[in-house]
């Protein structure tokens, strides 16, 4: 398959905006990390890397993901936090898809949509766990 990428700027990095900030520093470093993470993906799939090392990093960032969720999963529910069914419902189906989508361009190569892993993970921060961690800091 050869190797394409969806980005909104090949050229660019993912960069760690302030809106994304949670106030609580954990979740904050976990989630610079994951932007690191993404950064590297995003060069690995530029540089034309081979299927296994994108399998392996993949495989780990999913492992990330999975301690990330269990870490939040934990916090939300020992302090009784009213919205951990539909924040923990999201983790699961996250973790039930692909990390990145496999698209189609216009002259019909295949590769991946870093993009939908950006947004999807720009959407989780800013809907559902920057409500959580306002709850978790009113109750510290």
């Amino acid at each position: 398959m050869a190797i394409i990428i969806l980005a909104q700027n090949k050229k660019l990095s993912y960069k760690w905006l302030r809106f994304a900030q949670t106030g609580i520093e954990i979740l904050d470093a976990q989630h610079q990390e994951l932007l690191d993470h993404m950064n590297q993906i995003k060069e690995m799939l530029e540089q034309g890397v081979e299927p296994e090392m994108l399998g392996k990093k993949l495989a780990a960032l999913r492992g990330w993901f999975g301690q990330h969720f269990e870490y939040e999963d934990q916090r939300m529910l020992a302090r009784g936090y009213a919205g951990f069914s539909a924040h923990f419902d999201a983790h699961q189906a996250f973790m039930e898809g692909p990390l990145l989508k496999t698209v189609t361009d216009p002259q019909g190569q295949e590769g991946y949509d870093i993009n939908a892993l950006i947004d999807w993970e720009a959407n989780h921060i800013s809907r559902m766990d920057r409500p959580m961690a306002e709850y978790l800091l009113s109750r510290a």
